[in-house]
């Protein structure tokens, strides 16, 4: 998909540029973006349950070690090392499952959704729709089931990452996949791609983040990386260069044979 922006005279994407093909307005600088549309199932992408697990893992490893501390302030190390024996941990594991099934039932039955990416000179954009909506499908989305109808389309949320919040972008080919840290340790937008809006996408990066040393890029999308000097090498040795000799007859100053001391005088 090549760039297109939007007329607000006309209320439609036209074709990148400075003025509008069909009405002549003047387009704005932010009016240049690439839109795509993706459709997504939440039980079979990874990029749900990892909003999942980073949630539910930092969470029980804080509800362990407070247990642990606790009960080492009452009873001592040996009330802790009673509490390890007596199979807590494993309890707390059997809880994690649980939790787990259930997110694994919620994602079932939230059904099929679509999200719309659009990279522009802001920063990118997503935005959540629910085609079809029932009531069961906006309950295990903790949304209010008011206005739940078949044939229509309900807006869910949006995700909106500024160019200069952005510290961190991991590229996930396989996925089609790019990935946008604010701050570096923690995802704050997974893009999912088409292969038509790849290329799109990342000439935005370059544009944005490519010269910013602060942010930490893939090496084909940063340009200091390409600008830096590259190391000197050694100079070659010059080739060996072949001579070829032609055999020339003797110049006419050369001096006569000597003649041969056993021949005749």
């Amino acid at each position: 998909m090549a760039r297109t922006a939007y007329c607000k005279k006309c209320g439609k994407e036209v074709d990148a540029g400075e003025i509008c093909p069909f009405c002549g307005t003047r387009l704005g600088k932010n009016a240049a973006h690439a839109a795509w549309c993706v459709e997504r199932t939440p039980v079979k992408d990874w990029m749900y349950w990892n909003s999942v697990m980073r949630l539910l893992l930092p969470g029980a490893l804080v509800i362990l070690i407070l247990v642990l501390l606790l009960e080492g302030l009452s009873g001592g190390l040996a009330a802790v090392e009673k509490m390890i024996s007596s199979g807590f941990p494993e309890i707390l594991g059997i809880l994690m499952l649980t939790v787990l099934a259930v997110v694994l039932i919620v994602l079932l039955l939230q059904g099929k959704e679509l999200s719309d990416f659009v990279v522009d000179n802001r920063g990118v954009h997503e935005t959540r729709y629910l085609p079809d909506p029932t009531p069961l499908k906006m309950i295990m989305r903790l949304k209010a089931p008011k206005g739940a109808a078949g044939g229509t389309v309900v807006k869910l949320g949006e995700k909106h990452v500024p160019w200069r919040e952005i510290s961190r972008v991991q590229l996930w080919p396989e996925k089609c996949m790019v990935l946008f840290y604010a701050p570096a340790w923690w995802l704050r937008l997974p893009v999912v791609c088409t292969p038509f809006s790849w290329e799109d996408t990342m000439v935005y990066i370059r544009e944005k983040l490519g010269k910013k040393k602060k942010v930490r890029l893939p090496r084909s999308l940063s340009l200091t990386a390409e600008a830096a000097p590259k190391p000197a090498l050694a100079p070659e040795p010059p080739a060996r260069q072949t001579v070829m000799e032609e055999i020339l007859p003797p110049p006419e100053d050369s001096p006569e044979e000597m003649p041969d001391p056993a021949g005749d005088p």
